[in-house]
């Protein structure tokens, strides 16, 4: 079984690529960021602050996360949060709770249970570094903080929500000296990453470039 992790920062493009991929060599899917903004949308319903460990412990335990490849449909506990979930809110809150430990710990074994089928594709901040160390194909995904901004807000826009691009732009700033520079798995691209910078190609171009070093790692 081939396992593929994309690694990258917020905006990179690297979940498009991913899900695109993943259909593409019919692989199972993992997009590891849905799981703490999931746990990020409990704690937030239930009324439960990110500094009572233990009841956010439980909430990453009990959650049952459904997610669609075909329609890109996400349920938790039942309810449709396909909108919800990738708002820039919820995007601050995840943040903050990749940041525990413990929760990490819990959401390590739930990301290694998506290893089955044909294949992974693993995307998320430390897949390659930390989740799956032995995959076949690592990639780092970049792209400059102006351009990941300029995505987010298309994004955010598309789907309604007002966010003005000056925030956005801290909000990445802010989100990446977080990522960087957090003690536990710290984002940083694994020592035998191939890594690509999206920032002036496109969906299609990154694709290639992935198929590409696919086939030449390929039984």
């Amino acid at each position: 079984m081939k396992i593929v992790t994309l690694d990258g920062p917020s905006g990179s493009g690297k979940g498009t690529v991913g899900r695109l991929l993943a259909r593409i060599l019919n692989f199972n899917y993992l997009d590891s960021g849905l799981l703490y903004r999931a746990v990020a949308i409990q704690a937030i319903k239930n009324d439960i602050v990110l500094t009572d460990v233990n009841n956010i412990e439980e909430i990453a335990r009990c959650m049952n996360l459904e997610f669609s490849l075909e329609d890109n449909k996400i349920f938790l506990n039942g309810f449709d949060v396909s909108n919800l979930i990738r708002t820039e809110d919820i995007s601050i809150v995840s943040s903050k709770v990749a940041q525990l430990k413990s929760v990490r710990a819990i959401l390590h074994d739930i990301q290694r249970s998506y290893l089955k089928g044909n294949g992974l594709i693993a995307d998320g901040r430390d897949m390659g570094t930390v989740i799956f160390p032995d995959a076949d194909l690592k990639i780092f995904i970049t792209a400059s903080q102006e351009a990941r901004a300029y995505r987010r807000h298309k994004e955010l826009l598309g789907r309604g929500e007002s966010v003005s691009l000056r925030d956005l732009k801290r909000s990445i700033a802010s989100r990446d000296r977080s990522d960087s520079e957090r003690k536990i798995s710290p984002l940083v691209p694994a020592v035998d990453a191939i890594i690509i910078d999206t920032s002036h190609k496109t969906v299609e171009e990154v694709k290639n470039e992935i198929i590409k070093h696919y086939s030449s790692i390929k039984e």
